[in-house]
Order: C-alpha cells, then structure tokens, then sequence
C-alpha cells in the first residue's frame, strides 16, 4: 500500500509520494492508485475530474481518499470554466460554445460531455434548460446538442461580456462507488450527475460535503425533459456503507437515496447518521425493483440528520413535476424487505409534505418506521401525499405519526 499527495501546485511526473513530490491531477491519480492505496488532497485547493476508485482489497485496507494541510476542504469539482473568446454568436442574443474543443474552458478538460445540469454564472445557479433551440427567450435559457457536443445560450450580450466567471455544469460525476471505499473531508461541486454513485460492497463517507449538483438529462430515458442528480446514490446490491457527518445543498434531486432495479442482494447494514442537508428538492429516498423473495431493505438507518427547506432550492424550481419536495421520499416498492428506521432527525419546513409515497403498495410499509423525530411544518401541510389514498388511510398515517414523533406547526405573523 502506498500514500499519494495531490497538489493544485504539484507535478504529475512526479513520484506523489511526499507533499513536496506531490502530483497536479485527478487524471495521475485514476491511472496510478491501486487497491488499498491512500490519497490526500492538498487543503484549499480545487481539482477537477471524474474520481475512479480501484477496489479496497478489504474493509480494514480500503481505498482511501482525504486530504493533508491545513485550511478548507479540498475541492473535487466538474465544472467547465470558459475562457474569453470561448462564445461564438449564432444569431441575434444566440451564443454557442463548442464543447469537444478544449482550448475554449478550463477546470474539467479531461471528459468531454455537452448535457448540462445547469449554468453557474457569476455565483448564481441557472437552471433553465430548453428542449428546443427556439425555445431560448431569457436571460442565461440554454439548449444542449449533444449529439455535436454544443451549447447554445440567450444572452443579451456575448456571454464573455456579461461575466467573467461562467461554469458549465455537466453530465460528469464526481466519484464513483467501489467495494471498500472511504472518503473523508473533501467537498463534491459542480455537477450535473450525481456527486457519488453506484455499487458498493462496504463504503464509509465522512465529513464531506455535496454542493450544486444534478439537473443534467437523464440518458436513455424516454420523456426528453426528465432530469437527475443525486448527492450519494447506492443502487441496487450495494451493502454495508455508512455516510456521517456530511453536508448536502443544492442538490437537484435528492441528498441520500438507496434505488436500483434487478435486487439480487439487500441493501443491508446501511447507516445514514448525523449529516446536515438543506435546500436540496428532497432529503432521502428509497425504491426498489426485482422479482427474488425477501429482498430488499434490511437493517438500514438515518437517524440524527437534520433536513432544513426540502423543495426551496434551484432544483425544486427546475423541475417538471412539482409535486416532489418532501424530506422523506418513497417511491415503488418491488421488493419485499423494508426494514428501514427513520429516527432522532430534526425535519423543517418542507415545501409539499414530510413524507411523498409513490408507486407500489399505497400504504408505507409497517418495517418503514418512521418515530421519535422532531417534524416542524407549516400550518396546514399534510404530513403525507394523500395521492390514491382514502381519508381513512391518510388519517390513519397521520395519527401514527403525530404519535410516535413530535409535529410543531410553523406559524407565520
């Protein structure tokens, strides 16, 4: 096993074994760690590209990545930087950027993609992406060619002359699952994907922090405005991950989610635990699709997180369907198991309901236990979708859950 350093000052022909030898890119890193390896970021630095982890060769020699130094968190980000003259006009507060061209951005030049989640430009989130070209009619509107890897935006002026400082965010995630994975102390930016994904067989994430990221297209879906991003995604067959002391916001969709079709082992041992998320469209999530008896949701947490402003966020607003701003979300539920506890957690002033239950059996499962939180809501909002429910049915989940937590109406004056 080896520890690498990773400088935004460093040398990628360099051997990365001390601070003073560190390596420059994230792209030295994918082609050179190996299982059970160590990697730390340099403090206040930013590095931009897709992280690749090899496999950990066990739960106590994972793959490891953290930081060194002192000073804020390092930074993994895909945002695509433009440069001046990187905007050409097309026709009247029409501009295009070539994306295959990488003499025209900076930040993430490594992966070459043009479906962007959104438009950072000046510190501020755009997230009005077009179906159509002639659909453009605002200020910072865009429409993704992807097919010939361009970027039209409506600009009242050439981009370059509006700001300084425009950042493409797209379809690139920042990291993906492996079995034995740790992560600790680095922050995960600028994204139209999901900030970690995937399969994984044993993952600890700790004291990292997911910001401004989703809204790319989804690929292959059928319906052309449906759009994604999560902040930590364990599909189906992952097992045995904890996420602690994190921090989410600006999330597209939602922070911490367990989905995945074809389940053949359980999402099992999952531990979702004192993390921080607010502004993010939704908090946590669950689906599960597959045909295998007792599979599923087995012994898995999120307890003692604090969820703040669910469905008050850029994502919220970007979204066709606005009907999904909850902390809680459920939707189908193929699989039988959902030995899921839902406890300790502070929920505030979600924009729709608590809990949005979808799909699947009407009811929430009886093992879905959701008690002993602290729920502040808006005076009047129901605590759960009533969707196909009957009064009788949404009555009763009321009931139980103003019993077995604690439900304070926010009043305003």
């Amino acid at each position: 096993m080896s520890i690498y350093y990773v400088s935004a000052n460093g040398c990628d022909s360099a051997d990365g074994l001390t601070p003073e030898t560190a390596w420059k890119t994230i792209a030295k890193v994918n082609e050179t760690v190996s299982g059970g390896d160590e990697v730390r970021f340099r403090c206040g630095d930013t590095f931009y590209g897709r992280v690749r982890p090899p496999q950990g060769i066990s739960s106590e020699q994972p793959t490891t990545y953290t930081s060194y130094g002192e000073g804020p968190k390092p930074e993994i980000s895909q945002y695509k930087i433009t440069k001046p003259g990187a905007w050409e006009k097309v026709s009247d507060k029409v501009y295009k950027i070539d994306m295959s061209d990488t003499s025209r951005f900076d930040g993430n030049v490594t992966e070459i993609d043009s479906n962007a989640g959104f438009i950072k430009v000046s510190g501020k989130i755009y997230y009005r992406k077009q179906v159509n070209l002639e659909d453009l009619s605002e200020q910072w509107d865009y429409f993704c060619d992807d097919e010939n890897k361009i970027i039209y935006v409506y600009s009242d002026d050439c981009p370059c002359k509006v700001s300084d400082d425009i950042r493409i965010a797209c379809n690139i995630g920042c990291m993906a699952f492996t079995a034995h994975l740790k992560v600790c102390g680095l922050v995960f930016r600028g994204t139209g994907g999901h900030g970690i994904s995937g399969v994984t067989g044993g993952a600890y994430i700790s004291d990292c922090e997911f910001h401004e990221i989703g809204g790319s297209k989804l690929p292959g879906y059928p319906r052309p405005n449906t759009r994604y991003g999560n902040g930590v995604e364990c599909w189906a067959n992952s097992h045995d991950v904890t996420v602690e002391r994190c921090k989410f916001s600006g999330v597209y969709d939602v922070a911490i989610t367990m989905q995945g079709t074809n389940v053949v082992r359980n999402w099992e041992n999952m531990y979702f635990v004192n993390n921080e998320i607010w502004d993010c469209t939704q908090c946590f999530e669950i689906w599960s699709s597959g045909d295998k008896p007792d599979t599923g949701f087995k012994n898995c947490h999120f307890e003692n997180n604090v969820c703040i402003n669910s469905g008050y966020c850029w994502g919220y607003a970007a979204r066709p369907d606005k009907t999904v701003a909850s902390h809680l979300l459920i939707y189908g539920l193929g699989c039988p198991l959902c030995d899921i506890t839902v406890t300790g957690n502070f929920f505030s002033n979600a924009r729709s309901t608590t809990v949005f239950k979808a799909g699947g059996p009407k009811a929430v499962p009886e093992d879905y236990k959701i008690y002993g939180n602290t729920i502040l809501r808006p005076a009047g909002q129901k605590i759960i979708h009533q969707g196909d429910n009957t009064d009788e049915e949404y009555n009763a989940f009321e009931k139980k859950i103003t019993e077995n937590n604690l439900v304070m109406d926010i009043i305003e004056y």
